[in-house]
Order: structure tokens, then C-alpha cells, then sequence
């Protein structure tokens, strides 16, 4: 076995707790876990650390329900969004959480929640201004391609595409994976931080460059409001 990046004092720091945990997780059958919007969840980004995160909206259920949406995503999309949190406590209430700033939210699949990997621990109401991800562009359908669409969450827009509107530069956003795209450093910059500002600055390196409400799109959010008259 070769290690690239590897701690190599992984195995030497690895307690009798910590075997125990792989053999039972190793015994264990799988499940088929419900969540609903508003759930509060928490999950492992090692071992031993934990991070925390919200459901924001089921999007599977939400179009099976008859609700509009630009159904451009793989899989059953979920909304989520993770709290400025790493700790090694796994007891952290809901109460707490809610006190806490997020990353921009994200779609996700829902197999980490359906396969119990993401841990439901509460549910309450959600708050009437939500940070739902933004995607705009022109439409990808092959039978109907000439209208713009807009969908924010719960809200779905389009417009006819014509010349004197034609979006130029689109931000579809319609990347989607099995987990948030975040990792435990950047979350722990954001926490110390109080804002949002590593987590761009991470985006801005990585590949979710096409994010609208990215501050260096400014300019085309602006305009983005203005020609669906938002």
C-alpha cells in the first residue's frame, strides 16, 4: 500500500474505540433512513471531527408534489447548507445551530440521507428568507430552447430568449455529487472568519466558478435581478 499525503501516524493513533467503531460499522446492515425539509443533520469529516448542516428542500418531492422547478439535476436533488462548525462534540442541539452562520447552500443527491450516512438529530420550521442556490441560463432542452430560465429554490421563472435579452454569460449551476463540496479546512477558515469569504476564495480556486451569488458576479446578479424584474 502506498500513501500519497498520507498521515503516517494514522494507524499509531488509532484506539481501541476506533477499531471497535470499524468492525461494527463493518457488521452493520444498511438502512433506509426519511428526512424531510428542515431537518438538522450531522455527519463526520474524519474520525473524529464533526460538522453539521440543514435540510433547505427536497427537491424531488417538491416537483412530485407539483411544484415548478428547472429540473436540470441528477439523481433526487436535496438542498442543503453547512453550519461554520468543526467540533469533536456529536451532541451539538439544534438551538446552538441555529444560532450559527452557513455556507452557501448547495444540491446534493440524497443517498447520504436515505443510507442513514448524514444523521437527522431535530426538525424545525425553516426561516422565510432562505439562500437557495441560483440557476440562469438559456434553456438546455432539445424540444424547447429558446427561453431563458431562472429557479431559486421554490421560485422558477423563464422568459422568452430574444435578442435584446439574451443572458450572455450563464451560470447554470447545475453541478451536482454525492456530499457538499467543502472541506474541513475551509469550513474551520470560514468559522474563524464570521463570513462566507474562504469559502469563495476556495470556489474561486476550485470549480464552482459558475455560482452566481459568488461576490465577483456582482454585476451579473444585478442584471440577472433586472431582467426577471425580481
Amino acid at each position: 500500500v502506498i500513501f500519497r499525503g498520507a498521515k503516517l501516524d494514522y494507524f499509531a493513533n488509532t484506539t481501541a474505540k476506533d477499531l471497535q467503531d470499524l468492525q461494527d460499522f463493518s457488521n452493520a446492515t444498511r438502512k433506509h433512513c426519511k428526512f424531510k425539509e428542515g431537518d438538522f443533520f450531522r455527519f463526520k469529516y474524519d474520525r473524529k471531527h464533526y460538522g453539521y448542516g440543514r435540510v433547505l428542500m427536497d427537491v424531488y418531492k417538491w416537483i412530485k408534489d407539483g411544484g415548478e422547478f428547472w429540473n436540470i439535476l441528477m439523481g433526487r436533488p436535496v438542498c442543503v447548507s453547512l453550519y461554520h462548525i468543526v467540533t469533536e462534540d456529536p451532541n451539538v442541539s439544534i438551538g446552538e445551530l441555529a444560532k450559527l452562520q452557513s455556507c452557501p447552500s448547495e444540491y446534493i443527491m440524497d443517498n447520504i440521507f436515505f443510507y442513514g450516512d448524514y444523521e437527522v438529530i431535530g426538525n424545525a420550521p425553516l426561516p422565510e428568507e432562505i439562500d437557495y442556490p441560483i440557476m440562469y441560463g438559456r434553456s438546455i432542452s432539445f424540444t424547447d430552447p429558446d427561453k431563458i430560465c431562472l429557479s431559486i429554490g421554490k421560485l422558477y421563472r423563464e422568459i422568452p430568449l430574444k435578442r435584446n435579452n439574451n443572458p450572455g454569460r450563464e451560470f447554470i449551476n447545475n453541478g451536482i455529487g454525492f456530499a457538499p463540496n467543502i472541506n474541513m479546512n475551509v469550513m474551520k477558515q470560514c468559522a474563524e472568519a464570521g463570513n462566507n469569504n474562504p469559502f469563495w476564495e476556495y470556489q474561486n480556486g476550485f470549480k464552482h466558478t459558475g455560482d452566481i451569488r459568488n461576490p465577483k458576479y456582482a454585476k451579473e446578479l444585478a442584471a440577472m435581478k433586472k431582467l426577471f424584474k425580481l
